[in-house]
Formats: structure tokens, C-alpha cells, sequence
């Protein structure tokens, strides 16, 4: 468990918990919206983190859900970022860092040393964010939509090498 505040607490939890549904369906719906889309899943599906080494962080306020995140096995050494979303009214309070510092250390207790997302063009906050947090702009390494934003970061460089 990561606690970047007192008050803000990321944790794996069930990706078919009433909280995590909830959270994923405000997501999807929100894409929908703002890639004029009728499906704003990116192709998510909960299974495809009820698999080993695959994880869905849920972040909580004083016990309140606002915001998640999935971790989902590409390879044997990379795992994927998706479904990262912080509720409106508590977004730039640390949610997102207090999630993906959670995921980094997940990945890196599953044995990762590479995590990589890709979010899109209209997500500019995001991408900020993940820059931020010293990830790096990479190619596009899954899907054929050519208007991706991709990012890579190397854990066990981040972590100061091999543990």
C-alpha cells in the first residue's frame, strides 16, 4: 500500500468491486464524451487483470473511491498502465502520483522493470502528469490509432538498479 498523503491511500482491490465498476464506467463514459466515441473502454475488459502479476489499484480518500488504475502483463518484463482516472473534483491533489506509485511498486514486487502506457492526444494533463513523474515519450506499441501518446519507464533504473 502507497500513502503519498495522509488522507489519499492507493491499494489493489477487486476490479469487480461495486467502487471499481463504478470508477471504470465514469472513465469509459467520460472518453466516450471526449473522443465523440460510443465506447470509451480501450479495449479494457476486467479479466484482463485477474491474470498473475496483474493488478487493479483503487484510491481512496477518508474511505471514499476517486480514482484507479489497472496494471495488465504485456511480456514477461513489461507491464501496461491502463484505466488511470482521478474523479473530477479531486483531480491535482496527488491522486494519480499516490496511483502510480502504487503500480510502480507492484510491478516491481511482480518482477517488471519496464511499465508503459499510451493515452490520447486530448488527454494533454495526463501526458503532463506522466512526464512529470519521469516517464518517457516512446513509439506507439499497441493499437493502429497513429494519434497515440506512449510513454515508458524503466523501474529498476528509477529504483537505482538492479535489487
Amino acid at each position: 500500500m502507497t500513502t503519498i498523503t495522509d488522507r489519499i491511500v492507493a491499494t489493489a482491490e477487486d476490479v469487480r468491486s461495486a467502487d471499481a465498476k463504478e470508477l471504470i464506467d465514469e472513465l469509459s463514459a467520460e472518453l466516450a464524451a471526449l473522443y465523440e466515441t460510443s465506447d470509451g473502454s480501450a479495449g479494457f475488459k476486467p479479466e484482463d487483470v485477474e491474470v498473475p502479476r496483474a493488478a487493479f489499484i483503487v484510491a481512496r480518500i477518508d474511505g471514499f473511491p476517486v480514482g484507479c488504475g489497472a496494471l495488465r502483463p504485456l511480456d514477461p518484463i513489461t507491464v501496461e498502465v491502463k484505466r488511470m482516472y482521478t474523479r473530477r473534483a479531486f483531480r491535482r491533489k496527488g491522486v494519480a502520483q499516490a496511483i502510480l506509485a502504487e503500480m510502480e511498486r507492484l510491478a516491481l514486487e511482480f518482477g517488471y522493470t519496464t511499465i508503459k502506457l499510451q493515452t490520447g492526444p486530448k488527454q494533454l494533463d495526463a501526458a503532463a502528469l506522466y512526464e512529470l513523474v519521469g516517464y518517457r515519450s516512446i513509439p506507439r506499441f499497441s493499437g493502429t490509432w497513429d494519434r497515440v501518446l506512449a510513454y515508458q519507464k524503466d523501474l529498476l533504473v528509477e529504483r537505482g538498479g538492479i535489487r
